[in-house]
């Protein structure tokens, strides 16, 4: 996935670029993460997020979610698949 092109979908045009750079910032920085690192990093950034007083919708979540699978490789789909479950989304 490019690097920001997906914070340019139309669908997300409303949600606050506080946000979607947050989601950006999370995003990269959990790329090179295995699996087993995946959880005390979602763990760290929950605090983060709430500490900088950043939330998000459920709205919110699912359409930055379906975004980032349009635009991810398939590697990249294995990750947030692992992540999703592991936070009990769909």
């Amino acid at each position: 996935m490019e690097e920001n092109s997906w914070m340019k979908d139309p669908s997300l045009a409303d949600i606050d670029p506080k946000k979607l750079n947050f989601m950006q910032k999370m995003f990269l920085e959990s790329r090179s993460l295995s699996q087993k690192e995946m959880i005390p990093f979602f763990m760290a950034l929950a605090m983060k997020s709430k500490k900088e007083n950043i939330h998000f919708t459920e709205d919110e979540t699912n359409r930055i979610i379906s975004v980032l699978k349009a635009n991810s490789t398939p590697d990249e789909l294995r990750k947030m698949d692992f992540i999703m479950k592991k936070w009990g989304k769909k």
